[in-house]
């Protein structure tokens, strides 16, 4: 699929489709900006590209100096035909696609706005795109008045004290289940550990197979995951970490979480769990996030992100606010604005295709089968 060029040079200010020889500047970039988040760095970008292989579109503004004040990165995605899916499975430029958030990361809202403006062009030249810009709160309102904002979602961080003794799990009543639940787990024979082999990942996979289609979600491919092991893990941006049953001398995964750590903040990114009742007894999703939360306590982080809930699942809601957590509004951006589709299309999920019911009979192979082509066009 050909791309506009997107270059601009005015008043020796300039923005450019990055190659690969500003990778350095790039990484310098985010090391140095506080609010540079894990699906901002190359290995990201890189996993995304593999996923999908469509080329990652990586925006530089530079000032006079050669400086760089700001970078996007956006990626073409092949939506479905005839609407099918809604605006979140339509054709777009977005940033980024199968990502939580990840808007434009800048030193000035000068340059935030003419980033914002040279991915408007972009699609102003092609009107089979819509502009996704995925933001936190208010971001990036008042940049460009041409952009229609959308509530999207809510995400749930929790904020890491400093001293081990300080740190609370809830308020004392759901502290005190919360460490009941931990100490049952250990109690029977539940241990934790970090994955160390590609099969480690290839049992826990399974698991997440199954809990995304308890979930009538498409799950993403194995590949996908052997990519983040691949390029994340080996630069400690990602584990796996998950927990084992103790059973007439043998381990068996019952749980586990990929994490990604990067700047200040751990993110509980992917999980997947035994749907066998006695497992679900020994609560080992409650056993795994107080093990990673010490974990990222003791390597210095400031916060854990327990990610996104998707509105009207008041369950999943209610499960991370048990831990005191803080709630951040998450908001879609859109230009032009998608005013064919009702505003509640904009939460409709990547599975609104199929009938929840049907989706949780299929086998396994073919949830996973099904899920890497619906991950190929979203």
């Amino acid at each position: 699929m050909m791309q506009p060029e997107l270059k601009e040079q005015q008043n020796n200010i300039m923005i450019i489709e990055a190659d690969n020889k500003y990778n350095y500047h790039w990484e310098k970039f985010l090391e140095d900006h506080e609010l540079s988040t894990i699906y901002h760095t190359l290995e990201w970008l890189n996993v995304l590209e593999k996923e999908t292989g469509q080329k990652i579109l990586k925006l530089i503004f530079l000032d006079e100096n050669d400086n760089i004040e700001g970078l996007f990165p956006l990626q073409y995605t092949q939506g479905f035909p005839l609407g099918f899916g809604g605006v979140p499975a339509s054709k777009r430029l977005s940033s980024l696609p199968r990502t939580p958030v990840s808007g434009p990361l800048t030193l000035n809202d000068r340059a935030k706005a003419l980033l914002l403006q040279k991915a408007i062009d972009a699609v102003s030249k092609d009107s089979g795109y819509l502009l996704q810009i995925k933001s936190l709160e208010s971001e990036i309102d008042d940049c460009v008045s041409d952009l229609n904002k959308y509530f999207w979602r809510e995400i749930y961080v929790k904020e890491i004290p400093e001293f081990p003794e300080e740190i609370r799990f809830g308020k004392s009543k759901n502290h005190a289940k919360i460490k009941w639940a931990v100490n049952k787990a250990e109690q029977n024979n539940v241990t934790h550990r970090t994955a160390q082999t590609e099969d480690d990942l290839k049992n826990w996979y399974h698991l997440y197979l199954d809990t995304m289609r308890f979930h009538a979600t498409p799950a993403r491919s194995y590949n996908f995951f052997k990519d983040l092991w691949k390029i994340l893990r080996p630069k400690e941006l990602m584990q796996l970490q998950l927990a084992e049953l103790e059973e007439n001398g043998k381990s068996k995964v019952i749980a586990g979480s990929i994490l990604f750590f990067y700047n200040k903040t751990v993110t509980h990114a992917f999980s997947g769990s035994s749907r066998i009742r006695k497992h679900i007894e020994l609560r080992p999703n409650d056993f795994l996030h107080w093990h990673a939360m010490i974990q990222a306590q003791s390597e210095g982080y400031k916060f854990y992100d327990f990610g996104e809930v998707s509105k009207g699942n008041t369950g999943l809601a209610a499960y991370k606010k048990k831990w005191d957590t803080t709630k951040l509004k998450m908001y879609h951006y859109y230009y032009p604005d998608p005013v064919q589709l009702q505003s509640e299309n904009l939460d409709s999920g990547t599975v609104g295709v199929l009938k929840e019911k049907i989706w949780q009979s299929l086998p396994l192979g073919l949830t996973a089968r099904l899920g890497k082509f619906i991950y190929t066009k979203l």
